[in-house]
């Protein structure tokens, strides 16, 4: 793993200084060759490196990170960092910008209250000047910020000269309307913005218009730096120079036509002589109704973009309270609230320190101990005083100490025990057959799979004489070592008594006698035998309580069921059957450990399932023998056995009549 991690660095860094060089080649060719390569190679480079730094950074920051955080005391500091110093920043962020957020609100605010106001004034003059004129000449071309013009049955008699020379019937309709929305401009022939209100009594109508400069009208009575922009506003002489790396970028405006000069003087202040909150820092835009022309009421702009800009004392002023008493006594409250949760913090900060340092020390310790115990010290102890979680751990690492010599003296018995019993495991394994004699006339697939290191099943197959094998399957009862050499003990008298050419009803009488001989422990064995005589084409099968046999012929199964009394029990009764065989026949043995193997609702496979899984071709041993282990497999979803598992398939598969008594001679693994 270290070489892996120096290896990925290491690739990292070349990487890493690849790229650097390929940025750094891109703004050489730049320099070189302006004309060749665009502007935008000389921006990608420049974004390229800047990302290039910024990966490296993180990766050295990551780096010093995990050194430094190597202690547990370090990291219970970094943790108390983030956990409760971080947080104060950005709350403190978070509260700015809901700040800066509810000031942006309080200037469309401002501004929306300060146009309907114009609005509302400019209807008053429009009634005053109309209630005043009774039809003669009219008495005045204008009243202070408005702009007056006088109709007559729908035609301008006099007045201002940007008004229309016909009644804006449109503008009336509006008024009348009185929906609220957005504040709603219309359209001088020059094209600039106005606000304006009609009054009408019978063949006589004033409208009145605010005066030049709206903008400026709206700033004044404010507060607001306000500027009222269309899209075709921006010009070249508006857009933001951006200066990165030496390199001029020019981007879209935030604000377009007035100066910064002009708000400075607005606010009466400049360049850097003015205070923080004198600087108008505050934007905020709103969006106002369609522009619409003075004349016939025609849309001019869908609408218009209102920039405002103020600075932080206008906002104070405009919401804070005109008595001075009341604005000490919030200020008051507000530090004395501020002084009491400062307290509280810097309490919480000895106290973390506190844990922070004690923690510490006791993780040391803990380590030094472990170091010593791993150095083979056994006698190690932590001179503990603590009353928490930490002095608990160490009382157990002191009595885990204490108890260390007596383990590893446990454990060094427990592996010469485990020794003893691999080698009993494979002694076991050594008593099963290692090549199953087979020929043309016959292959066998078998199958052992103990539940414990060592199991109690046993399968063999032995040959009689030249015209004969035989075939036994075994379950002696238990586990363990003690079972593994019962078993042995079966073997070698087993393989005597088929040396020496017993009949199998003999073979098992004699094999129960030996099993009832032992005393000390009771224990009970069910076997088959099963002979088969190549020269007849016969099989005899002969059982003593063991699971049936099957024969699969042309498809179809067939189960050998045999009563019969087990080894070690009373009686001597055992089941035997004679079987003509044919070629292709298959024979199966099998161990109650297949038939029992249960799901995770503790179903079991049984044997209606076992016999479906038989069921079809038979065109080795092999596929018969994974066939009903797949469908085992299936069933069970895999789970270890609970018992041991057993099976020996044999296809039987003669020669021609004329050399069909020779028997297999040449073992073969199958």
């Amino acid at each position: 793993m270290a070489r892996l991690g120096r290896f990925q660095r290491l690739i990292f860094v070349a990487l890493t200084a690849t790229a650097a060089l390929l940025g750094l080649a891109l703004l050489l060719a730049h320099q070189l060759f302006p004309e060749v390569m665009p502007w935008f190679v000389r921006l990608s480079a420049h974004a390229f490196l800047v990302a290039l730094l910024l990966v490296l950074a993180l990766w050295l920051l990551w780096i010093g990170l995990r050194r430094f955080l190597w202690r547990v005391s370090r990291k219970l500091a970094f943790s108390y960092f983030l956990i409760g110093v971080l947080p104060i920043p950005m709350v403190l962020l978070l509260i700015g910008l809901n700040v800066y957020l509810l000031s942006g609100y309080f200037l469309g605010h401002l501004y929306r209250g300060t146009a309907q106001g114009l609005r509302s004034e400019l209807q008053a003059v429009a009634d005053v000047a109309l209630a005043g004129w009774s039809g003669g000449p009219p008495p005045l071309d204008d009243a202070g910020e408005a702009r007056l013009a006088y109709y007559r049955r729908g035609a301008k008699v006099a007045g201002a000269a940007v008004a229309p020379d016909r009644w804006p019937d449109w503008l009336e309709a509006a008024a009348a309307d009185g929906s609220p929305g957005p504040v709603a401009y219309t359209a001088l022939p020059d094209g600039s913005p106005a606000l304006g209100a009609t009054a009408r009594r019978g063949p006589l109508g004033v409208l009145a218009l605010s005066a030049e400069g709206i903008e400026r009208q709206l700033a004044q009575r404010s507060g607001v730096w306000v500027e009222l922009l269309r899209a075709e506003d921006r010009g070249e002489e508006s857009l933001v120079r951006v200066q990165l790396l030496g390199e001029e970028y020019r981007l879209m405006p935030l604000s377009a036509q007035r100066t910064l000069a002009d708000r400075e003087l607005f606010f009466g202040v400049s360049g850097r002589e003015q205070g923080w909150a004198d600087r108008p820092l505050l934007w905020w835009g709103e969006v106002s109704g369609a522009l619409r022309s003075l004349e016939d009421g025609a849309v001019v702009a869908e609408y218009l973009a209102v920039s405002l800009n103020c600075n932080l004392r206008t906002v104070r002023q405009r919401i804070s309270s005109s008595s001075g008493e009341v604005d000490t006594a919030v200020w008051a409250g507000l530090f004395a609230v501020t002084g009491m949760l400062s307290s509280v913090y810097a309490v919480a900060v000895l106290m973390a320190l506190w844990i922070i340092l004690g923690l510490g020390l006791a993780v040391n310790r803990l380590s030094r101990a472990t170091n010593a115990v791993r150095q083979g010290d056994f006698s190690t102890r932590i001179d503990s005083h603590r009353r928490d979680q930490i002095g608990e751990l160490e009382t157990t690492f002191n009595e885990m100490t204490a108890n260390l010599e007596r383990l590893v003296d446990a454990a060094t018995r427990q592996e010469i025990v485990q020794k003893e019993l691999a080698i009993a495991r494979d002694l076991q394994q050594s008593l099963l057959p290692a090549d199953l004699p087979a020929s043309d006339a016959v292959d066998f697939s078998t199958l052992f799979e103990p539940s414990a290191a060592i199991g109690g099943d046993y399968f063999d197959v032995l040959r009689v004489d030249e015209d004969r094998l035989a075939v036994v399957v075994a379950d002696v009862s238990g586990h363990g070592l003690p079972t593994g050499l019962r078993m042995a003990m079966l073997k070698a008298a087993l393989v005597i008594l088929v040396e020496e050419r017993k009949p199998a009803e003999e073979i098992l009488r004699r094999l129960n006698g030996m099993v009832r001989a032992e005393k000390k422990q009771r224990f009970f064995v069910t076997a088959t035998i099963a002979v088969i005589d190549f020269r007849r084409h016969h099989l005899q099968i002969t059982n003593a309580a063991h699971p049936p046999s099957y024969l699969l012929r042309d498809e179809r199964v067939e189960e050998i069921l045999l009563t019969g009394s087990p080894l070690g029990a009373l009686g001597e009764e055992y089941g035997r059957r004679d079987v003509a065989l044919e070629p292709g026949d298959v024979l199966i043995w099998l161990s109650d450990g297949l038939i029992e193997a249960a799901d995770d609702a503790d179903e079991p496979f049984g044997y209606d399932r076992t016999l479906a899984a038989l069921a079809g071709p038979a065109d080795s041993a092999l596929a018969v023998r994974n066939r009903l282990l797949a469908a085992v497999h299936e069933h069970t979803g895999g789970r270890a056995p609970d018992d041991d598992r057993t099976l020996v398939v044999m296809r039987y598969r003669p020669a021609a009549p004329a050399t069909a008594a020779s028997a297999p001679d040449s073992p073969r693994k199958s």
